[in-house]
């Protein structure tokens, strides 16, 4: 069994604690915030990680998922910790950016890395849900460009998979998503983020 402390703890979402293992500082270890928690959400996310992850596919877009382990605090999935190249510190995620005055990363690159990740994922025929700035990290490579890695909010809500298996088919949805999140324009997505209270 893993020990986790209070130095262990990096955030939290909605629906999950997060913890970097003390272990293996390369890991993430999340754990459902309370026993009621949206059980079925989070189920359903480890579900279509692990579907998606059968196909053999590098994704270096998503954060890789290593299954579940024990814990003092109760049971957590693991997925990979996704960290900078040139310092090896976490990641920050790209709402974390999208805060900041001094942000060495520009809105117009974020749109334009947007751009490449929903052609990757429509491509692999992957949904993301709930993509938004804070489901994404912004590791730094070696160069010092950006890579964005999704986090969290894996999945679809379609009882009948057809996204799954035509690639139209998860374009129109990714495009919905994108229309709906703000996702072509970082100043309507503050926007979007600040009317839902998500942005402080």
């Amino acid at each position: 069994m893993v020990t986790l402390h209070k130095t262990n703890y990096i955030g939290e979402g909605t629906y999950q604690m997060c913890y970097v293992h003390p272990d293996f500082n390369n890991l993430c270890l999340k754990l459902r915030k309370g026993i009621r928690t949206n059980k079925s959400r989070v189920d359903q996310e480890i579900k279509y990680y692990e579907k998606i992850q059968k196909r053999n596919i590098g994704f270096p877009f998503l954060s890789k998922y290593h299954g579940e382990l024990e814990t003092n605090l109760g049971i957590a999935s693991v997925f990979d910790m996704v960290r900078d190249e040139t310092t090896n510190d976490i990641s920050a995620s790209m709402y974390d950016y999208l805060l900041r005055d001094d942000s060495p990363f520009s809105d117009e690159l974020f749109i334009t890395k947007l751009k490449e990740l929903k052609g990757v994922l429509v491509k692999n025929k992957i949904l993301i849900r709930d993509l938004t700035a804070k489901n994404i990290c912004c590791k730094v490579l070696a160069n010092k460009s950006v890579e964005l890695i999704i986090i969290d909010g894996v999945g679809h809500r379609d009882f009948i998979p057809m996204v799954e298996w035509f690639e139209i088919l998860t374009r129109r949805k990714m495009n919905k998503i994108f229309d709906r999140k703000k996702l072509y324009s970082m100043t309507e997505h503050r926007e979007w983020l600040a009317h839902r209270n998500l942005l402080y």
